[in-house]
């Protein structure tokens, strides 16, 4: 849930340019500019930088979970649908970080008003995202305790 917030932030301040390199942050892993806005609290809504730094950590954490969760789901004796199902949220996070880290390196080359290889990037990094919490539910729902 955090992470969709964050991803909100991200397209509503249209942020992805303000740090348009990876995997770096404009050169700094961890950048000096994550807590300049006052008061204090306004940095993890307003300032786009410490939005980026949470948006990636946040990536990069949900994606070593469902490394893992796949890999444990991949090893229970499941149904048939169950074991096809099980690859999906691995695919869909594999590509929901790729297609993030295509739309910020090609974040440099917004035109207003204009509809380029950036803004497909984007939507597709969006409807990724969906696609992903469609595919853990459908993961929960297959794997949740049946009730007769």
């Amino acid at each position: 849930m955090l992470q969709l917030i964050y991803g909100a932030l991200m397209a509503g301040h249209k942020a992805a340019n303000a740090a348009a390199t990876w995997p770096t942050i404009n050169g700094s892993w961890i950048p000096d500019t994550m807590f300049t806005h006052q008061p204090f609290l306004l940095n993890f809504i307003d300032n786009t930088i410490l939005i980026h730094f949470i948006h990636r950590g946040l990536a990069y954490i949900i994606l070593g979970l469902l490394i893992y969760w796949s890999l444990q789901l991949f090893k229970l004796s499941a149904t048939p649908i169950l074991s096809k199902a099980a690859k999906y949220p691995l695919i869909m996070v594999i590509v929901q970080v790729i297609l993030g880290i295509a739309s910020v390196l090609t974040s440099s080359s917004i035109v207003p008003g204009s509809w380029g290889g950036f803004e497909w990037m984007a939507q597709l990094h969006q409807l990724t995202g969906m696609l992903l919490l469609l595919s853990l539910v459908t993961i929960l729902f297959l794997v949740r305790p049946k009730i007769c």
